[in-house]
């Protein structure tokens, strides 16, 4: 009866209990900038399924409750290997319609998203006004004078990162963000490459003992991340265990989350 209580709890209870995890972070290069902190939401693992819609309008909804100046979407919105396993962008579309941010909205891609045809979800973003990232690097004009460089990292899951690959750093002077989907990027970055990385794809675990120790670690380096914050190389990076569930439709002890984070 335990047994059977708490498989129900992971299967029907816990994945639709979506937290909100707040971070904060000091950019030095702002030490002499005006202007409010920068608030950011941060979402990832979607793994939307062809009749998960109650799921994704919860995600879209959770997210907007932040009111965020900037949203990050951190890959995997499809879910599974084929088509049929997923929803389709084009359903999709409906949900992340929701998303509004007045300093914009950041979508880089999972390799779920390649399952499925990452031209489709980066079609359907575009016409949302989401901008689509694939090894991009921006220079972002924020208000009280403050500049802020974004970049983006493609999924490797298919052909690895090279290093020459890797974004270059505009200025020491202007803080830098790179996203990527996978943590696992860490032993291509040099020192002083980014002053923070953000990723998802983890899951946090997704199945996890009491006090949040993974039963299964699905990171390609099989390095027991801590979350939401991990040092690596003298390199922060911040790391949500994401919305959705892989492979099994289950959650233990590893609530999905969104992160907000405010930069100041």
């Amino acid at each position: 009866m335990i047994g059977f209580s708490l498989f129900m709890w992971a299967w029907q209870v816990e994945p639709r209990r979506v937290e909100t995890v707040t971070a904060a972070m000091e950019m030095p290069q702002w030490k002499r900038k005006e202007g409010p902190p920068l608030r950011i939401a941060i979402a990832g693992d979607f793994h939307l399924r062809p009749n998960g819609g109650d799921l994704a309008h919860k995600y879209m909804e959770t997210i907007m409750e932040a009111r965020p100046d900037m949203i990050f979407l951190l890959g995997d919105y499809a879910n599974g290997h084929t088509r049929e396993s997923s929803m389709a962008p084009e359903t999709a579309r409906e949900y992340f319609k929701m998303l509004k941010a007045p300093l914009g909205i950041f979508a880089v891609q999972g390799n779920h998203d390649q399952y499925y045809g990452w031209n489709l979800w980066r079609n359907m973003f575009s016409g949302l006004g989401i901008l689509p990232m694939w090894n991009d690097s921006l220079l972002l004009h924020l208000p009280g004078g403050r500049e802020l460089q974004l970049s983006s990292v493609r999924d490797d899951y298919h052909l690895r990162i090279r290093p020459e690959e890797l974004p270059l750093r505009f200025s020491p002077d202007i803080p830098h963000i790179l996203l990527s989907h996978v943590p696992d990027i860490f032993p291509l970055l040099a020192p002083g490459t980014a002053d923070l990385v953000i990723s998802a794809h983890t899951h946090g675990g997704q199945i996890c003992l009491p006090g949040g120790r993974a039963l299964a670690n699905i990171s390609r380096e099989k390095v027991k991340f801590s979350y939401p914050w991990y040092q690596l190389n003298g390199t922060p990076f911040l790391i949500t265990r994401g919305l959705g569930c892989s492979v099994l439709p289950l959650r233990f002890c590893c609530p999905p989350e969104i992160i907000v984070l405010e930069i100041q």
